[in-house]
């Protein structure tokens, strides 16, 4: 029976596709207006181990509410996370949120009974994104160094202080104890993210504030956390790959070869096209040229056997498509894998935090419209994209 659960969790699961079967572009499981624009692996979708009792609860919950009252999950409203409001999701939570959405439903008219959906709905997500991804918590908690909340908020404060995302010497001096607690918490967490050891960082912290350097120490990490860990997350890998390019009148037009067995011939033309047209933009022009055979300098578009799109990290000219969501949806799905293709990390954040049990997810922010940090309304490539592209990708004959 829980195995049965474990497959209609999996079955029923709204996907946050990121980062096949032919995809059928009139049909699909979800629609665009349905899913949350949330980035997501979900590397367990295929895992066999049983659900958490809560999430099962979560589901049968859902599902129940959703059989007699389906018309008010419909046009559910986006929720957005950032860095100040970051997504986070732990078992403790779940079931405490769960206990409170039973007892309102109870309790509910039809008249108020809509944000009680809502707030089952994102619960229902929230509990399918941590059996989707929690097989791959132990590699997760090690991407907690990509936590840039204490780099954000320590700006926010110099921002504050002094006009300026970098702390001055003059804006770490006569601070409130609230204000030099704030400044010795952001800095030790941003030490942390280079030496692991709290002990250390904290040392040097008091040291620092005997020799009275803390602005020192203060513009120290927050350049070196910039440098090394920031403006990564919009910069191309340094194991980016490289493509044909020509120049004319002042236009650099790269081309990409693509090849799908797995796709019919209107599908992968109405897709490479969309990619095309937003890679695309000034002097740049993404070409995509499709051809009839793979070979080692074509990106092939394969079937995901998981339900999620991605790109390998040791086969950057693989994309593996999924058909679970609207064929509009795929299209911008397929432009944010093909980022990666050409060598942009995502810049959304998610890691898991063992000492608290928790799932953290945020985007940089909620007004942040690039197309790889996440897949909400409205997103586009950057401009600097583009032109890293053309500066550092193209081979000319």
């Amino acid at each position: 029976m829980v195995y049965g659960l474990r497959l209609t969790l999996i079955t029923l699961m709204i996907v946050m596709v990121s980062c096949g079967q032919k995809i059928n572009k009139r049909s699909s499981a979800y629609s665009e207006a349905e899913i949350s624009y949330l980035l997501i692996e979900q590397k367990c979708v295929g895992d066999h181990s049983e659900p958490e009792p809560v999430s099962v609860e979560i589901a049968n919950t859902y599902n129940e509410l959703q059989k007699t009252n389906a018309f008010i999950f419909y046009n559910m409203p986006v929720r957005l996370y950032d860095y100040k409001t970051p997504l986070i999701i732990n078992l403790d939570d779940m079931e405490k949120k769960l206990i409170d959405i039973k007892a309102s439903i109870t309790l509910a008219t039809a008249e108020n009974l809509g944000n009680t959906a809502e707030d089952l709905f994102y619960l229902y997500q929230n509990a399918m994104r941590f059996e989707g991804q929690k097989c791959s918590f132990p590699l997760m908690t090690k991407k907690k160094f990509q936590d840039v909340r204490p780099y954000l908020e320590m700006s926010d404060f110099c921002i504050e202080k002094n006009g300026d995302g970098l702390c001055s010497s003059e804006t770490i001096v006569n601070l409130t104890p609230a204000e030099s607690k704030f400044v010795e918490e952001k800095v030790i967490k941003l030490c942390k993210a280079f030496d692991s050891s709290d002990v250390n960082c904290q040392a040097q912290y008091i040291i620092k504030k005997q020799n009275r350097t803390i602005p020192a120490l203060v513009s120290l990490y927050q350049k070196k956390f910039q440098t090394e860990r920031y403006d990564r997350l919009f910069s191309l890998r340094d194991s980016h790959l490289k493509f044909q390019c020509q120049n004319n009148e002042d236009v650099t037009t790269m081309t990409l070869k693509v090849y799908s067995q797995h796709l019919d011939v209107y599908s992968i033309s109405v897709l490479t096209r969309f990619v095309s047209d937003t890679w695309s933009r000034g002097n740049f022009r993404l070409a995509i040229d499709i051809v009839d055979h793979p070979g080692s300098d074509v990106v092939e578009i394969l079937p995901s056997t998981t339900g999620v799109s991605y790109v390998p990290d040791n086969n950057n000219r693989k994309v593996f498509l999924s058909s679970i969501v609207d064929f509009e949806t795929q299209k911008k799905v397929l432009a944010h894998e093909f980022g990666h293709v050409l060598g942009f990390p995502d810049c959304y954040t998610e890691f898991f935090d063992n000492q608290n049990k928790d799932l953290v997810y945020y985007e940089i922010s909620k007004e942040n419209t690039n197309l790889m940090c996440s897949l909400k309304p409205g997103v586009i490539v950057p401009d600097d994209y583009l032109s890293q592209l053309a500066q550092k990708s193209c081979l000319f004959n």
